[in-house]
């Protein structure tokens, strides 16, 4: 799928388009050796932080990060991501953030450029918000892939990933476990019904739903249109 999509992105016959794909896995990228982009793409990237690994194995995905893309006043890509408080950040920048300077671009089929406006207008909204540990559904705290999902479905009524439930993912790791094990007493949930133990707490969190990178990767919706992951990044 992905060697079709880039010998069309390109116009190329698709022997070269298998090269450029050969060239592209091998190679750290470099906003400019991608395809022009445009308001409302996404971009996924691999990161370091103590919830890496439990995002992957959680979800079987090599993205454990994701972002909105904007095109600012002189043309250049922007991405704009919570990491941290909700930012814009040049796309460059955001690249050499990843791990291996690996990244996905992926585009809604048929997104209009009205939804795509409306799209990263909510985005935007978020800048400042802080970022949410907890992958907690509010929105006074936002999650990378929450701010995705939020972009879509608030600013442009499209359903961008799902929500599912903790305990539908893979989260019977160590990894994992001791993610919750060194937060749950911090948890926003866990604290409003003054739970006092870990398991409690855990109990909670299984019945907790969130969105991430891997079900946004996933969607029918979604075409890739550039990538230097290998193939079984998602």
């Amino acid at each position: 799928m992905t060697t079709h999509i880039l010998s069309r992105t390109f116009g190329l016959p698709r022997t070269l388009g298998l090269l450029l794909l050969a060239l592209s896995l091998s190679q750290p990228a470099r906003a400019a050796d991608l395809p022009p982009l445009k308001p409302g793409d996404i971009v996924f990237q691999n990161t370091s932080g103590s919830a890496r690994e439990a995002i992957m194995l959680a979800s079987g995905t090599q993205y454990t990060h994701v972002g909105l893309v904007d095109i600012d006043a002189s043309g250049r890509a922007v991405v704009i991501e919570a990491a941290g408080p909700v930012r814009t950040v040049p796309l460059d920048r955001w690249i050499k953030n990843g791990s291996g300077k690996k990244v996905t671009v992926k585009r809604l089929k048929n997104l209009s450029e009205e939804h795509a406006k409306e799209a990263v207008a909510q985005a935007r909204s978020y800048l400042g918000r802080p970022y949410d540990h907890f992958y907690y559904e509010t929105r006074d705290q936002i999650y990378c892939s929450e701010l995705i999902y939020a972009a879509f479905k608030d600013g442009a009524n499209i359903s961008v990933g799902v929500e599912e439930k903790v305990r539908d993912l893979n989260i019977g790791t160590a990894a994992a476990r001791k993610l919750i094990q060194d937060r749950w007493r911090q948890h926003p949930l866990c604290k409003k019904q003054r739970v006092e133990n870990f398991q409690a707490c855990y109990d909670l969190i299984l019945e907790q739903t969130l969105v991430t990178p891997a079900s946004i990767a996933r969607d029918k919706q979604v075409e890739t249109i550039y990538t230097n992951f290998g193939k079984d990044a998602e």
